[in-house]
């Protein structure tokens, strides 16, 4: 097998190299325990605690081993992620959260192989991925002025390093059809977009790219579930075991998510929280009210570092939504100026969307996971999209993401600990 057609199938689990190898692999009756030990290899790094033993956020991102981002055994590789997905397929639905999981860890392992290749190869990525409908961006098509809008936009200081957080990685390089970004948890308002494409960076192309890889692994999922469904296939002693092994990460993961929820602490929300509540402009209240307190006060209240997932997870009892997180967020857009949803009706249905249940007027269990369950944006882009909610204090400075902070102050509050202890604990956070 030549070098090229490894690199494809390492980058590519669906393409037909990748599926013709898939089907070498032995049969089921015949896989050893290594093929077992791989699949939890594959997902168990995802399951790394958020948070240390006393609950403080854990600095370092969860990042898949080496061993799976440039694994030795190609052909061994993609036999274990099809074993996975159909020993996922044969047990659980295809929206539970073990295959929501199953996804998640993926979509990341073939992130941090992408982003290997693009820094070995750069524009040549492009060969490896036939199917993603990118084009390169050719010299001159950008008109200057705009170049220098995306420059400024894409380009800023951050206030707790002084330092610019622009690489090459962030030059606009690429190309899409701006429907290719629908189904992406970013806002097409984040990207310039000019006679029916959207430009795209390094990184914008990587994650277009591994969310589309994510999207495959859920669809093939879903397709192998319906077909066993239909024929009465009963799962094979093997899927069983790898089936029980992803309970058994999945009730870890969810049992640290759910226990670093409660009941909403006022005195611990970071100041731009804090802001938000009293009620802002009409220029930031769209972003403040949304976008920033909606993703807030849900993760807070539900599960602050819940990621990839959906309300329903963790929850059942949609008066937590009801009761307790929408009149907040109601209350905050009635002391905007003008009143938010007084101006803008609409905008509720904006709120219930991005906490995940899609395009409806009443949220209700069943429907969450119809959309993204948007999570808290860092510190650095809401300084960005609406600076006057950035009135940092001293431990503003110091962490990333106003969960964090969230997450500092309640646990110090619990231990009755001082506004002014551990200076090393308030670095660290999650992703």
């Amino acid at each position: 097998m030549d070098r090229f057609a490894v690199e494809k199938i390492l980058l590519n689990p669906f393409s037909s190299e990748a599926r013709e190898l898939a089907r070498s692999a032995p049969r089921l009756d015949e896989l050893g325990e290594e093929y077992v030990r791989a699949c939890r290899e594959r997902v168990e790094w995802l399951s790394t605690p958020r948070t240390t033993a006393d609950g403080v956020p854990i600095e370092s991102e969860r990042a898949p081993p080496e061993s799976l981002v440039n694994p030795p055994d190609p052909a061994f590789d993609i036999s274990v992620l099809y074993l996975l997905m159909q020993a996922c397929a044969s047990t659980f639905p295809p929206s539970s959260f073990e295959a929501r999981m199953v996804v998640e860890a993926n979509r990341e392992i073939y992130r941090r192989r992408l982003k290997a290749h693009y820094m070995r190869i750069r524009d040549g990525i492009l060969e490896l991925l036939p199917d993603m409908k990118v084009e390169r961006v050719v010299e001159g098509e950008i008109p200057r002025s705009d170049m220098y809008k995306i420059m400024a936009q894409r380009k800023f200081l951050s206030p707790r390093t002084r330092t610019g957080t622009y690489s090459f990685t962030n030059e606009i390089r690429f190309k899409t059809r701006w429907t290719s970004l629908l189904w992406l948890p970013s806002d097409l308002v984040e990207f310039y977009i000019r006679r029916g494409w959207a430009y795209l960076s390094a990184e914008d192309m990587l994650d277009l790219a591994s969310y589309r890889i994510g999207q495959m692994v859920q669809s093939y999922i879903s397709e192998v579930a319906a077909r066993m469904k239909k024929v009465g296939i009963r799962p094979h002693r093997v899927f069983r075991r790898v089936a029980s092994m992803l309970s058994e990460i999945a009730e870890q993961t969810h049992r640290e998510l759910v226990s670093q929820g409660g009941r909403l602490v006022e005195e611990c929300f970071p100041p731009c929280i804090k802001i938000a509540e009293k009620g802002v402009d009409a220029g930031s209240r769209n972003y403040a009210i949304t976008v920033l307190l909606t993703s807030f006060l849900s993760h807070a209240r539900i599960s602050p570092f819940a990621g990839d997932a959906k309300i329903s997870d963790f929850i059942d009892d949609i008066s937590i939504v009801t009761e307790e997180i929408l009149p907040r967020i109601y209350e905050a857009g009635s002391r905007c100026k003008p009143p938010l949803f007084e101006d803008q009706p609409m905008e509720k249905a904006n709120v219930l969307y991005h906490l995940g249940f899609g395009l409806v007027q009443t949220p209700r269990l069943v429907d969450s996971g119809n959309s993204t369950w948007y999570i808290t944006p860092n510190c650095e882009k809401i300084q960005r999209e609406v600076p006057s909610l950035c009135q940092p204090d001293e431990l503003c400075e110091r962490i990333k993401n106003p969960m964090q902070y969230y997450v500092i102050k309640l646990r110090r509050m619990r231990q009755g600990g001082s506004p002014r202890r551990d200076r090393a604990e308030e670095t660290a956070g999650p992703r």
